[in-house]
């Protein structure tokens, strides 16, 4: 049998409370998916029949998926920061090669170094995307706080 002590009861009930945060235990989660569902519905609809790149309007949907849990809003799909966003992404997941993080002296074979420029100049490119979003929630939490 075991024994939740303090700590343990503790720690649970964090837990609990981030999670209920993220739409556990209510509709949040498929609110935010049918919305983005509606919206791909809507611009596909917009298309009227002409081909169209149905890879970058189920990406730009996914990830309003996922900044509405993180940053509690959706990007527009014309947004160019979040279309910047997207193309980091794809570049960063396109060009990392565990052969590099694996045998480090890869890097230096020109190739791989070309891949590696792409995949850093990626990774500053989402971490800045991510930093400025954080800032702007700060902001407004602070300003809500006042």
């Amino acid at each position: 049998m075991c024994h939740y002590d303090p700590s343990f009861r503790n720690h649970h009930k964090l837990c609990m409370s981030i999670m209920k945060r993220f739409g556990y235990g209510n509709r949040v989660m498929e609110t935010r998916i049918l919305r983005e569902v509606e919206e791909m519905v809507n611009k596909v609809r917009e298309k009227e029949g002409r081909p169209f790149d149905v890879v970058q309007l189920t990406a730009s949907c996914m990830a309003n998926v996922v900044m509405g849990l993180s940053f509690g809003r959706r990007f527009d799909h014309s947004d160019p920061t979040f279309q910047q966003f997207l193309s980091d992404a794809h570049d960063f997941l396109e060009n990392f090669s565990a052969a590099v993080m694996i045998f480090p002296v890869m890097r230096f074979i020109p190739s791989f170094r070309k891949m590696l420029v792409k995949y850093m100049r990626a990774n500053e490119g989402l971490l800045s995307f991510i930093s400025n979003n954080i800032a702007m929630c700060a902001q407004v939490w602070n300003y809500s706080l006042l």
